[in-house]
């Protein structure tokens, strides 16, 4: 029998498809380069694979997903398979864009007309998930995660309700009604989407609660945006006047309604005289840590003598 000391491209090629059915990945991908190494081929299928297996870890990087396109713009075959999955090249692709899209734009921030321009951008990217992958559900999701739910469609109710609540919180400093409009859109898609929209009931109630400010007499709408509830000793006397268009306390007896900016002045107040009363402790500490330093030193000192007089 002969033994083949150094095996080839192929060889290692074909033995590294084996090794992914098995879901030996690290292995498979040492097979796979020394397969591109000895070929000398970066445009074949295994560049692919390689970018593949360096993406299972890294589901929400984008350069991964970067490397993954590239190799696949290269590569000229229409499919490839992965483990005992047939993949289509274009399908993939447009996944990859798509996802690039989606990482980039979740992780973008901004406030006011930027948040409104996120939305906006978000929708865009919603309907081309839907346009482009319909029902295929999503294939680095399936190879790696063995979720096959995700679908283009379910992508586009996610994102169209990510959108409206981005632009919810682009608008609910000016205009806390509008943002309650775009939270009950969003709840809309959610709830299409199979999610229950409980968090969006909940922004909703609290854009649309208004309340009047019990220390300044303003009328203020959004609960925890524009107006909070703080706790206090509300007794039935006090709260018998309250107008029940704009109430200033809730039902619990336990609290009142402050406006943002009595509340912000009270607490930054507060904070004033809590960074006084520490810098004067502070200041106290160290006077009477120097006495005692000095107690010390002098005890020391009186020991010292006592011990030369003996």
């Amino acid at each position: 029998m002969v033994f083949k000391l150094f095996k080839s491209g192929d060889e290692l090629y074909d033995e590294s498809k084996d090794l992914i059915k098995r879901g030996e990945y690290d292995k498979a991908r040492d097979y796979l380069q020394k397969s591109i190494d000895k070929e000398g081929g970066t445009d074949d299928v295994a560049a692919v694979k390689v970018a593949l297996i360096d993406l299972k870890d890294r589901l929400t990087n984008v350069n991964a997903y970067r490397n993954l396109l590239g190799a696949l713009q290269r590569m000229d075959d229409p499919s490839f398979d992965f483990g005992l999955l047939d993949i289509n090249r274009d399908d993939l692709i447009s996944e990859c864009e798509l996802t690039i899209r989606k990482i980039e734009l979740l992780s973008s921030g901004g406030s006011g007309q930027q948040l409104m321009q996120k939305g906006e951008a978000l929708q865009t990217l919603a309907q081309d998930f839907q346009a482009k992958l319909g029902e295929r559900n999503l294939i680095i999701l399936q190879l790696f995660r063995n979720d096959t739910t995700v679908t283009g469609n379910t992508e586009f109710y996610n994102l169209m309700a990510i959108a409206y609540e981005t632009m919810a919180d682009g608008v609910v400093w000016d205009n806390p009604t509008q943002a309650a409009e775009y939270q009950q859109i969003a709840m809309g898609y959610r709830q299409q989407n199979g999610q229950s929209g409980e968090a969006n009931l909940e922004r909703i109630q609290a854009y649309s609660r208004t309340c009047t400010c019990w220390l300044c007499g303003r009328i203020a709408t959004g609960e925890g945006i524009h107006f909070y509830s703080a706790p206090a000793d509300v007794s039935p006397a006090l709260d018998k006047d309250d107008k029940p268009t704009a109430r200033s306390s809730p039902d619990d007896g336990a609290h009142i309604y402050i406006c943002r900016a009595c509340y912000s002045a009270v607490s930054n107040r507060s904070d004033e005289i809590s960074q006084a009363y520490y810098n004067q402790a502070l200041q106290e500490m160290r006077a009477m840590e120097a006495r005692l330093q000095a107690e010390i030193a002098a005890l020391q000192s009186q020991i010292a003598f006592a011990r030369m007089g003996r």
